[in-house]
């Protein structure tokens, strides 16, 4: 099937959208679930059946890493979005005041899907939709929304 565009177009096209993102991104930092390290104090303790005087202790290091996103505050919407004004419409769509929109690099998606928490601007927030795949040509970018924790 022919193509309007030359493979080295279609690179080229990427490659501005990369510019762009690189642009605007800013710094975000994700944190995962903690790891858990167990440790037992006596070789000879047994979970199962309990030793007197044998304990273990469970020690959590907590996984953050930083990523670079183009992020999009959203305004407060109304009906007026969504349906004619006008009209007498039934749409009862609900947006959440303070949802934000996040736009990453399609190598930091694998990271940022297992994330408990995303912090920027001095805020804590959770991941509150699905990812969606964005790009010319293939899914270069992935843009989710978060919601303020608390």
């Amino acid at each position: 099937m022919a193509s309007l565009l030359t493979s080295t177009e279609k690179t080229s096209l990427n490659s501005v959208m990369e510019d762009q993102h690189d642009t605007f991104a800013r710094l975000v930092t994700c944190y995962k679930d903690a790891v858990e390290t167990i440790s037992t104090q006596s070789p000879s303790f047994n979970s199962i059946y309990g030793n007197a005087g044998a304990t273990t202790s469970i020690t959590y290091t907590p996984q953050s890493f930083q990523i670079y996103a183009r992020i999009q505050y959203s305004n407060r919407y109304d009906e007026n979005l969504f349906a004619d004004g006008m009209s007498d419409s039934q749409l009862k769509i609900q947006m959440q005041d303070g949802k934000v929109r996040l736009k990453i690099k399609s190598a930091d998606y694998v990271n940022v899907k297992e994330s408990k928490r995303i912090e920027f601007d001095n805020q804590q927030f959770y991941i509150d939709s699905d990812f969606r795949g964005h790009g010319l040509f293939d899914s270069q970018f992935y843009t989710f929304h978060v919601k303020p924790a608390g």
